[in-house]
């Protein structure tokens, strides 16, 4: 479990060259920080302590994210319980080796706390990697548990991913990088696609500089005051403007203009029944006082998908889900396989009264996956799917297997599939089994 803490300890400021361990020092650095403890010296720690940070970092390279929490307070279990285990289950190795450690405590204080350097090397499921060089503090409180932890970060300019800064930008005389910029730029774009989708005119312009320099993907360059802002929603009827990705940036070491890359589509309906739907990347840059000065935009037309394109991309999203379907069903995830289900769902299933209802159609597949757990697997074979956009009925055939592969029965199945929030949820399914 890798968190920062709320609160920074003013720990971190002990002068570890003060520490004179071999003439015999009962005490060392300082407590500077404004509060309670200011002043107060600090002592050696206990080796327990040290060692119940030795044994978290074993349980942290075991990769289970159970383990790992056992090490930590009740309080910090129930605070990061579910970065934990989302972590741990997205990585497929972690390996974190101490190069130093000390243990120490405040005079007075009944709590330990350990000073560790080590490094750090990690690799995702999805292939990604990095190595690190960690400086951290472990508070091991007199019930033995980790109950508060800091971290400080170098990162090597060797890694594949994961760096602060990179790339290059070439300017006379400097080859110089970017880094991520960190000035509310982002919550400014969110803001303002905010006001731009509720055609708020007076509350998009109050993101744009008294003028701004526009280059439009055509090739024309304008100087657009604040007040056309204002008026930029007159002619239309109705507008969508969907952020598909946000990158703040600046040039390193450089004066603290900021800008920002946005991907995006946006679509609109004019008052003269013009639609239209437009990929963009837009370049924007902002001053000092955190308005948009200068808007560099590159886009292309989007041209309007038919009814068999349409479908046939829905096809392939209704595949993908039986997809995911038959890997939870198949794990015993039930509670990923639910969320699958809308919450008045029915079942109907093969030779069985109707199951309607999410809680009863969860005990009902708890009676399956146990059945399953004796090696049993189902996979699903969509073979059509029509309907539109926001609701479609499926057809497809299942083959179930016994834990040797060999064929036990087959069926088919239709299943109603209905978009909401975006997503498609099923709403009626039913199967039966073929003749044996």
């Amino acid at each position: 479990m890798k968190l920062t803490i709320k609160s920074i300890s003013a720990i971190f400021l002990l002068a570890f060259s003060t520490i004179a361990i071999g003439q015999n020092s009962t005490s060392a650095g300082k407590v500077f920080q404004e509060g309670k403890d200011k002043g107060k010296t600090y002592v050696m720690g206990s080796d327990k302590a040290m060692n119940i940070v030795l044994e978290s970092m074993k349980a942290y390279n075991s990769n289970d994210a159970k383990k790992d929490l056992s090490y930590y307070s009740e309080k910090m279990v129930k605070e990061s319980s579910a970065f934990s285990n989302n972590w741990h289950k997205s990585m497929k190795s972690l390996n974190q080796q101490p190069f130093a450690m000390i243990p120490l405590r405040i005079k007075g204080s009944n709590e330990d706390l350990v000073f560790s350097i080590s490094q750090e090397e990690r690799v995702w499921k999805n292939g990604s990697k990095q190595k690190l060089y960690l400086f951290e503090l472990y508070t091991i409180n007199k019930a033995g548990k980790i109950s508060d932890f800091l971290q400080f970060q170098n990162v090597p300019k060797t890694n594949e991913f994961g760096l602060a800064d990179g790339g290059k930008i070439y300017l006379k005389d400097s080859t110089a990088t970017f880094t991520f910029s960190n000035r509310g730029e982002v919550e400014t774009i969110e803001k303002m696609a905010a006001a731009f989708n509720k055609m708020d005119g007076a509350a998009y312009s109050s993101f744009f500089a008294e003028s701004v320099d526009y280059y439009h993907s055509n090739g024309k360059f304008e100087k657009v005051s604040n007040k056309k802002w204002e008026t930029f929603f007159d002619d239309k009827k109705s507008v969508n403007w969907k952020v598909n990705g946000i990158i703040p940036f600046k040039i390193s070491d450089t004066d603290p203009v900021s800008g920002i890359i946005v991907s995006a589509t946006a679509k609109w309906v004019m008052k003269d029944g013009t639609v239209g739907e437009r990929d963009q990347m837009l370049q924007y840059s902002y001053d000092l006082n955190g308005k948009i000065t200068s808007v560099n935009s590159f886009g292309k037309d989007v041209k309007p998908l038919s009814a068999e394109e349409k479908m046939a991309r829905v096809k392939e999203e209704i595949v993908a889900l039986e997809k995911s379907w038959d890997a939870y069903y198949n794990s015993g995830d039930l509670d990923s396989l639910l969320k699958l289900y809308a919450d008045d769902a029915v079942r109907l299933p093969n030779n069985k009264n109707s199951i309607t209802g999410k809680e009863a159609i969860k005990k009902g597949m708890e009676d399956e996956i146990a059945i399953r757990k004796k090696g049993f697997t189902s996979t699903s074979e969509t073979t059509d799917v029509f309907g539109d956009e926001n609701t479609v009925t499926e057809i497809g055939k299942t083959i179930r297997k016994d834990a040797l592969g060999k064929v036990k029965s087959t069926g088919k199945y239709i299943t109603v599939w209905k978009k909401v929030n975006g997503k498609f949820i099923t709403v009626r399914e039913m199967w039966n089994d073929d003749a044996k």
